[in-house]
């Protein structure tokens, strides 16, 4: 079977229920969530804690979520749950009761793997503002503009706490 299929030679694609330009913002924001899913594998291959791991396999699963609905495009087929929300702020509290109160602004380039998370961070923020966008075509769930919102926090959380160089042996600095 060959990969290609040159139906979007003309500039068209899918949106599960329908032809859409490929300029269309479900398209964007998809690419982007798509941008972020890449991106939390990314930063999985500087990481060796296998709670944090899996973690990010559970978000990895909370984006693919969020691109399917989006590619439904129907307001009767909700896949983000505010459940989704709770258990990243629970992560959120968890990884932060940890570290020290943070004072400034802070670069997150001291490991690969905090520069890694923080890709991830600013790869869901520019997808967060297109969700953003299309929100305002057309209202979207609320729960999963929350989620967004919060998988930033988490990613700059989580990229604090690798951020250390202490010796932790779940951070792999060279």
């Amino acid at each position: 079977m060959k990969i290609y299929t040159k139906t979007g030679d003309q500039g068209q694609t899918d949106l599960m229920q329908r032809r859409v330009t490929k300029a269309d913002l479900h398209i964007s924001v998809n690419g982007s969530i798509d941008e972020a899913m890449a991106s939390v594998l990314m930063a999985k291959q500087e990481i060796t804690d296998s709670s944090v791991l899996s973690d990010l396999d559970r978000i990895h699963g909370y984006l693919f979520d969020s691109a399917h609905e989006i590619a439904l495009d129907d307001e009767e087929k909700r896949l983000i749950q505010a459940e989704y929300t709770t258990w990243v702020e629970t992560k959120i509290d968890e990884l932060q009761s940890r570290l020290p109160v943070l004072k400034n602004f802070i670069r997150l380039d001291r490991t690969k793997a905090a520069a890694a998370l923080n890709m991830v961070r600013v790869t869901i923020r520019r997808a967060e503002r297109e969700l953003i966008l299309l929100n305002n075509e057309k209202p979207l769930n609320s729960d999963l503009l929350a989620l967004f919102n919060r998988l930033s926090d988490y990613f700059f959380v989580l990229g604090r706490t690798f951020n250390r160089t202490d010796e932790d042996p779940s951070v792999r600095t060279s």
